[in-house]
């Protein structure tokens, strides 16, 4: 278990986002190496991001989240669409 970011440092490490993001620090480092997590920079042997590009990526995220259900339930597509693959009918050759 990782101790909470204290109150001097504005830092967090591998293991503290990993915590706050309810995931693994391997998931940290995946998602850093595939450049969809915060910047972060190299401290000797550690990780660190500042807390401030943290809340901000957070907050990105958060504006930029849609419902991955839109448009493809029935009651989002269009009447045309519906009517035009209900008139088609067989062809029997």
């Amino acid at each position: 278990m990782t101790s909470p970011p204290s109150e001097r440092s504005p830092h967090l490490t591998v293991a503290q986002l990993a915590e706050r993001w309810q995931t693994t620090p391997a998931a940290i480092y995946i998602a850093r190496h595939r450049g969809k997590a915060p910047k972060g920079f190299k401290r000797g042997t550690k990780v660190l991001f500042p807390l401030t590009e943290v809340e901000r990526f957070e907050a990105e995220q958060m504006a930029g989240d849609r419902p991955s259900h839109r448009g493809t339930t029935y009651e989002h597509r269009p009447a045309e669409a519906l009517r035009a693959r209900r008139s088609r009918k067989a062809v029997v050759i």
